[in-house]
């Protein structure tokens, strides 16, 4: 596919880690040192030799009195000399058995006593250590007390996330578990494209109506550019009574008052280059001593975040894995696939082979950009002109899968169709026309082969002796007109 999958999980990983780093060093009430280890198995593979801090957040290096950089890529041994045994006993453990472990130890290298929580990792052969340095961490645990209501439905949704579920599966299991921990009226995963802000997912409570099918999309430039204005905790807007947008903002005020909105949490999310991707908003949620709504709102963005970040890259690679770049149709591999599917559930079907008559001409003579322009055309044309799905199998051949009977007159009027389509330019300006004619052979199953692969051998060998004979034709032309200019 032209990218190398292992770069990919790796730039995942990272963007994860910094991803939790950025939550904890914006949620400073969260007292929390960490590092995530990588496993180094010894020689019978049936226990760890060693581990590699793969990532460590600044709590974590404070504790142990290391900088970032001396620790990240080094291995463990190296920071707790003569006392890693039991922590790379846990750490496998974790690792590669997913077992949980709490572990308390004193260390005489650093002169504190240290909890431990060593967890498995959606990565594998790795963990994740999240120490507790007992002697200064009075302020800290009263710190944890007093969140540990939110911080426990944080890491409890934010598991969701982790999961290996279907996006949409995941997203809707994700605002249902909001919902029960902040009793909103309408939780909302919004997403921006550029120019509009579309509702993708909502969550709505008994006797509540969906506002999605009224606001599939809304003006950005309308309802939202001035968000910012709004906002009172770094981005996130909390607005506790909308009135107070009556005098301030008109317009937005009416809005939320025609959709039952009383107050509101929207907590925008971003790219990795801070580019907004959208919004998690959360309506008319319940005031609760025990949440901290507005934390939990902001919290969960950055993961949902990630998630669609991770959600867009995997569609990317998919489509560049089944689809051909310029014209957007599918590709060869994909047309071997459905070609194969097609043999197994069909007893009549057919293909078509179609290849561009003198496009290296068109191709030399006015550039690579018009070349393309060609292309694009032929598949659109091809497309209606057929009214099959039609694949790009090769520079300038294409092809057509048929997926029921028809009689052969039918395939002989398509291909007659197909070249009516091409008797007017294909790319037309003011400073020249591109006339491209086609190519076009076809075989039937069973009537030809019921080998899917002969089928293409005989589609493609009847395209050629088409294409022959129009060279043929264009050289008797050209014979019979020099002969009477001679003449």
């Amino acid at each position: 596919m032209g990218t190398d999958r292992t770069e990919i999980d790796g730039s995942l990983i990272k963007n994860a880690f910094l991803l939790f780093d950025k939550m904890s060093e914006l949620q400073k009430k969260l007292p929390v040192a960490y590092a995530v280890f990588q496993m180094i198995l010894n020689e019978n593979g049936d226990g760890a030799a060693d581990a590699k801090y793969l990532y460590a957040n600044d709590r974590y290096c404070h504790g142990i009195g290391y900088t970032r950089d001396e620790l990240v890529g080094n291995l463990v041994t190296e920071t707790y000399k003569g006392e890693s045994r039991e922590l790379l006993d846990y750490g496998y453990q974790a690792a590669f058995y997913r077992e949980e472990a709490h572990h308390t130890t004193y260390s005489k290298e650093l002169n504190h006593w240290i909890e431990f929580i060593i967890a498995p990792t959606n990565i594998e052969g790795c963990c994740i250590v999240v120490s507790t340095f007992i002697d200064d961490s009075h302020l800290e645990r009263e710190l944890l007390r007093r969140n540990s209501t939110t911080d426990d439905a944080i890491v409890r949704i934010t598991r969701l996330l982790n999961q290996d579920e279907n996006f949409e599966r995941t997203m809707d299991m994700v605002l249902n578990e909001i919902s029960l921990v902040v009793h909103p009226s309408r939780l909302d995963i919004l997403t921006f494209d550029g120019v509009s802000v579309n509702y993708q997912f909502e969550w709505c409570a008994d006797g509540v109506s969906s506002k999605r099918d009224k606001t599939k999309s809304i003006s950005y430039d309308t309802y939202f550019s001035n968000w910012k204005n709004y906002a009172n905790h770094g981005d996130v807007v909390q607005i506790e009574d909308i009135k107070v947008l009556e005098k301030q903002d008109n317009e937005i005020y009416l809005f939320f008052k025609s959709l039952g909105v009383e107050r509101i949490i929207a907590a925008p999310f971003y790219d990795n280059h801070h580019n907004l991707l959208g919004f998690l908003c959360a309506e008319n949620y319940e005031t609760n001593e025990e949440i901290d709504t507005l934390k939990l709102i902001e919290s969960i963005s950055y993961f949902i975040a990630f998630r669609i970040r991770n959600h867009h890259l995997l569609q990317l690679l998919d489509y560049r894995a089944t689809h051909d770049e310029l014209t957007g149709l599918r590709n060869r591999r994909v047309f071997g696939e459905r070609l194969k599917e097609l043999s197994k559930g069909n007893d009549e079907y057919g293909i078509f082979y179609i290849d561009l008559n003198f496009f290296k001409n068109a191709n030399d003579q006015y550039g690579h950009h018009v070349g393309n322009e060609v292309l694009m055309e032929t598949s659109r044309r091809l497309e209606r002109a057929s009214g099959f799905e039609v694949f790009r199998i090769g520079g300038d051949e294409f092809a057509i899968l048929v997926d029921e009977a028809l009689d052969e007159e039918d395939y002989i009027k398509i291909v007659h169709v197909m070249n009516e389509y091409f008797e007017k330019p294909v790319v037309e300006n003011k400073d020249f026309s591109i006339n491209i004619s086609i190519s076009v052979g076809y075989a039937r199953a069973p009537y030809d082969s019921r080998i899917p692969n002969e089928l293409r051998k005989i589609a493609d060998m009847r395209m050629y002796e088409q294409k022959k004979m129009m060279h043929k034709l264009i050289l008797d032309e050209q014979a019979n007109t020099n002969k009477s200019s001679q003449e």
